[in-house]
């Protein structure tokens, strides 16, 4: 048969008989997977960004495990861990809604535009949700507070709860294009690696694949808004105070995102920017890869559970109603069933 005629492969395709609960597990499991998973290299990140002064990775990484151990790479990890299973909910629900309404699966045809702009959507709802988290995840990082209660308490008494959406601009200003790019080049690399056209019975040789052109397309969007992520964290971790002392009430340095550009921009000059951009790709594409490529596993599973339970369901009965309408010979036992 030819390639072109082919349906598209599986995991392309939006099945609209997939119950939300299956979109909502998967995208659960692959939030707490990638942020929890790559939080030691995210910790290092921010901690790059956070510093004045230019720093290498390797000592920041050992400076806090002198600090605080090796548990100090996972201080803050369950404020993000709450927060991102909503997050991904939202997220991949979003994006799912946005595909089966401007994406046309069935066309052979690339449209990274299209899916850029269902990527761009579904970071609007993430980042609705996950910044408040974010912020008390990063000031932990840094080694602030006693704790998540002791972060949240101090932030909502002496700076307010609009200081947790304080980068939400700067939030959205960098995963909007970030998640847009994401998609794009995800879907772009599918398409030169020809898996749109792949047998169905390839389907579990080529997973990696998908794995793979995730993670690439993590590292290429990481870099692209690498400068934006700079910005919004020198406007999450503003204002906090070290664990252990008294808030002073400071004007924070920063009024908002154009404020944090131009500091930045006079402080450190433009390779302020690109700090921490190296942890930044190393976290992005490993992340992008275990998230996206563990909700399309979930879903491609338990989807193919689902289509089993049922085939078999059909099966029982239709044996049940074979069974009932067997004729009975003479001696009371049912002939058999054609």
């Amino acid at each position: 048969m030819d390639s072109s005629s082919r349906e598209p492969f599986e995991w392309e395709v939006r099945d609209n008989s997939i119950p939300f609960c299956t979109h909502a597990f998967a995208g659960s499991c692959a939030g707490i997977m990638e942020h929890v998973g790559m939080f030691p290299v995210d910790t290092v990140k921010t901690r790059l960004q956070a510093s004045p002064v230019s720093v290498r990775a390797t000592d920041v990484a050992l400076a806090v495990v002198r600090e605080r151990g090796f548990a100090g790479l996972m201080r803050g990890a369950s404020a993000i861990g709450a927060g991102c299973i909503p997050a991904h909910i939202g997220l991949f629900g979003t994006y799912e809604l946005a595909s089966s309404a401007l994406v046309d699966r069935n066309l052979q045809e690339h449209q990274p535009c299209r899916v850029a702009a269902c990527g761009a959507a579904a970071a609007v709802v993430h980042d609705a949700v996950l910044t408040p988290h974010d912020l008390v995840k990063q000031r932990l990082q840094l080694g602030r507070y006693s704790g998540v209660l002791d972060c949240v308490g101090s932030v909502w008494r002496y700076e307010g709860v609009g200081a947790f959406y304080r980068s939400l601009p700067a939030t959205m200003a960098m995963n909007i294009p970030f998640t847009g790019v994401l998609v794009a080049v995800n879907e772009s690399l599918k398409l030169m690696l020809r898996l749109r056209n792949h047998d169905v019975d390839a389907a579990l040789s080529s997973a990696s694949n998908y794995f793979l052109c995730a993670g690439l397309g993590g590292a290429v969007a990481a870099l692209v808004t690498s400068p934006l992520d700079v910005v919004k964290t020198r406007l999450q971790i503003q204002g906090g105070i070290d664990q252990g002392a008294k808030s002073t009430g400071a004007k924070p340095q920063y009024a908002g995102l154009l404020s944090a550009f131009r500091g930045i921009l006079q402080e450190q000059g433009l390779r302020g920017f690109m700090r921490g951009v190296g942890p930044r790709v190393l976290l992005a594409a490993p992340a992008a890869a275990i998230s996206w490529g563990t909700y399309e596993t979930i879903c491609s599973s338990l989807s193919q559970m689902t289509s089993e339970s049922k085939q078999m369901a059909g099966e029982r009965q239709s044996a049940e109603n074979c069974s009932r309408s067997m004729p009975v010979c003479g001696v009371g036992l049912p002939l058999q069933c054609t």
